[in-house]
């Protein structure tokens, strides 16, 4: 029982302490206030820290305003841009309509066109024959119509009997001519392939060759040549080998294989084919 005045003592006087300090620190709270304020009171500590308050309140206010602003601003740029749109699809649409409405009507024109020409072409035809009508009937007779009928058909015949040996002779020079030119025609194909083979083979002249091996033991040499050299084996024309403007040797092709070409060699009088010698086609006759 003695205890609890101590308590309560206790109590009370950390209460006291606890009290006394927040005192304090609310003095120390307010004395910057007023430092900050430039003030000299509690009071003027309060309205400085009003102020800075509604200041902020104020700044919050005017940014949210301007955040409202321009996301208004965004959203009437959109809409235009998607009215915009659809006034441009809108045109588009309309244009194609247009387009084909303009291209029917064409065809419309063209189709008119030509009935229009077939009509003109029929009036026409018998406009003639009305006037060829109206010269028959200006004959007082019908069997002087007839006898001038018969007239213009015997004359028609006549003339068809002179023309006739004149057409005749035409059809025989017309076949005479045909032939000539089916006859040159052949002629040039087979002048133009002449003067193909004849170039193909003259081409040959500019290419050469170098002997690579020489074996006078069997009279061959070989050399390398690409796969559009154009030489066969067994090729009845020859190839000569010449070193400087000399002729050494001429040759026939044995074999090929790969690149590498096998030949036979005859050698001029006094020469012997040499490594390094040049090979080149011979020149076709007349060249």
């Amino acid at each position: 029982m003695k205890l609890l005045p101590v308590i309560l003592s206790v109590s009370v006087l950390g209460l006291s302490i606890g009290a006394w300090y927040y005192s304090d620190q609310q003095q120390s709270v307010m004395t910057m206030a007023i430092k900050v304020s430039g003030g000299s009171s509690a009071q003027d500590g309060m309205s400085s820290i009003q102020r800075e308050a509604r200041s902020q309140a104020d700044e919050a206010s005017v940014a949210a305003s301007a955040a409202a602003e321009k996301t208004k601003a965004q959203y009437i740029a959109l809409n235009g841009a998607g009215q915009a749109i659809e006034k441009r699809e809108a045109a588009e649409r309309t244009r194609d309509e247009n387009i084909s409405y303009r291209d029917g009507m064409a065809a419309e024109l063209e189709s008119t066109k030509e009935r229009h020409a077939d009509a003109q072409k029929r009036a026409e035809e018998m406009l003639a024959t009305m006037r060829e009508l109206e010269d028959l009937s200006s004959v007082s007779d019908l069997s002087e119509a007839v006898a001038t009928f018969q007239e213009i058909v015997e004359q028609a015949k006549e003339k068809k009997a002179e023309l006739e040996p004149e057409l005749e002779s035409l059809i025989t020079a017309r076949e005479a001519a045909t032939k000539k030119v089916a006859d040159e025609t052949t002629e040039l194909a087979r002048l133009d392939k002449i003067n193909r083979d004849f170039e193909a083979n003259y081409r040959k002249n500019a290419r050469e060759y170098v002997v690579r091996v020489v074996d006078p033991a069997r009279n061959i040499v070989i050399f390398t040549a690409s796969k559009d050299s154009g030489l066969v084996a067994g090729d009845t024309t020859p190839l000569i080998v010449k070193r400087n403007k000399a002729t050494v040797a001429t040759l026939r092709v044995e074999s090929i294989k790969n690149d590498e070409v096998v030949a036979k060699f005859t050698t001029a009088p006094g020469y012997k084919i040499r490594v390094g010698d040049k090979i080149f086609h011979e020149k076709p006759h007349g060249s």
